[in-house]
């Protein structure tokens, strides 16, 4: 019989046991796949391999959405945490030292901190008081605040008034508690000033006239208990300016610039208008009848050679003459001269007229022969038959006027008179 050692014995039991086992294991099919350095693999079947979503770099930060983590964990895109979210301090752990968490969200959203948590800027806020003005007591956890019933008063605020400043041509303002009313005047029409002549109905609106009794011309009718005086000043643009100056416009013949009338009714020689030059004695008036006196040279002013005006004197009579002038031719040494019917109803109507003859011819001389009121004849003497032409000279009394002669005028000429209300610039 063949002997076997224990060794062997101990080996063909053992192959006994091994083999039948083996025999039973499942064939496992080969893994296919790829993956990339530093991705974490996941299974993308059940026999392949291939990257998540998760990166590891060789200092292991871990970057999910990443391949570039700057931290330990970085994510990149949205993130839900659907229960209690924990920061723990750095180097620290519940099991730790420190009792608590640095930084919570519950599941249900509240927030909690570690004891001791401040914010910048600011304290932890743990009741609200109301203060002046305000209703709602002290506000530990919730509650409601709002304007005391009796509201808030200028005494609770810092600045209790605003300041209202006046413009140009403006008065008033000033400071004004808030809830008040300030009012602005126009202070450039309630301080206007008025000078002589010029009335004002005074307020912010004010009516400006002409006062009558200081400027009679402007109204329809002036009744002045003394003499009203016009006086001339220096116009700082024009020099001396006139002491009265009229100025029409208008297109209508008997409208004049200056208008005066005198209603006098008591005497044919009261004055309308006296002008004077007491400096030098000169005056000339214009009585209600419409005579003018001068104590001058009465004048006409005619056009000379360019822009020159020349002179020429009225010759004077001692009786109130008005004269005309005209040209004739004797027929047979004889004519008969008609007057002028519009000159004939100038003078007195009566044949005391004066006639001069100047012949221009030859003759043995002219006479007026057979006067009338409206004609006159022109006879050649001795009974001469010549014709040839003559000039005449007709000077004849005004109507009216037949008997005057020298008249005495003293009462028209007023002279160098001060009125005693006068003003004492005038005098």
């Amino acid at each position: 019989m063949l002997r076997i050692s224990a060794c062997v014995r101990v080996f063909l039991l053992l192959a006994c046991f091994v083999l039948p086992m083996a025999a039973q294991q499942p064939v496992v099919p080969p893994v296919t796949g790829t993956g990339t350095t530093d991705h974490i693999t996941k299974w993308l079947s059940s026999t392949k391999l291939g990257n998540s979503g998760i990166f590891e770099t060789a200092a292991a930060n871990v970057g999910i959405g990443n391949t570039t983590p700057a931290a330990k964990l970085d994510v990149t895109g949205t993130q839900d945490v659907r229960d209690t979210l924990t920061l723990f301090p750095k180097s620290t752990h519940p099991t730790l030292s420190i009792n608590g968490t640095a930084f919570a969200v519950s599941s249900t959203g509240l927030v909690s901190f570690v004891s001791g948590q401040t914010f910048p800027g600011a304290g932890t806020v743990t009741s609200v008081t109301a203060g002046a003005g305000l209703a709602g007591g002290t506000i530990t956890h919730s509650g409601t605040i709002s304007i005391a019933s009796g509201g808030v008063t200028n005494a609770m605020l810092a600045h209790s008034s605003l300041t209202v400043t006046a413009g140009t041509g403006l008065s008033g303002g000033g400071a004004v508690a808030l809830g008040n009313s300030a009012t602005l005047n126009n202070a450039g029409i309630v301080s206007l000033g008025v000078s002589v002549g010029i009335t004002s109905s005074g307020g912010q609106n004010p009516t400006l006239g002409i006062d009558t009794t200081i400027v009679p011309e402007l109204a329809i009718s002036n009744e002045f208990a003394q003499p009203q005086f016009v006086s001339g000043f220096l116009d700082a643009f024009n020099g001396d300016a006139p002491a009265l100056y009229a100025f029409n416009t208008s297109t209508d013949s008997v409208d004049p610039a200056l208008y005066v009338e005198n209603d006098d009714s008591t005497d044919a020689g009261d004055l309308a208008v006296d002008v004077q030059g007491p400096n030098f004695g000169g005056e000339c008036s214009i009585d209600v009848s419409g005579n003018l006196f001068c104590t001058g040279t009465l004048e006409a002013a005619v056009n000379g050679q360019g822009k020159k005006k020349i002179g020429l004197y009225t010759m004077q009579s001692a009786e109130d003459w008005v004269e005309d002038f005209g040209s004739g031719a004797l027929l047979g040494g004889v004519t008969t001269i008609q007057l002028d019917p519009r000159y004939a109803r100038t003078i007195s109507g009566q044949a005391n007229y004066h006639v001069f003859l100047t012949p221009a011819g030859d003759c043995d001389g002219l006479y007026v022969a057979n006067r009338t009121a409206t004609s006159f004849e022109v006879r050649e003497l001795k009974s001469g038959n010549s014709s040839v032409q003559f000039d005449y000279r007709i000077v004849a009394h005004r109507k009216g006027f037949d008997s005057a002669r020298l008249p005495d005028v003293t009462s028209k000429i007023m002279g160098k008179r001060v009125h005693p209300t006068t003003p004492v610039s005038q005098k």
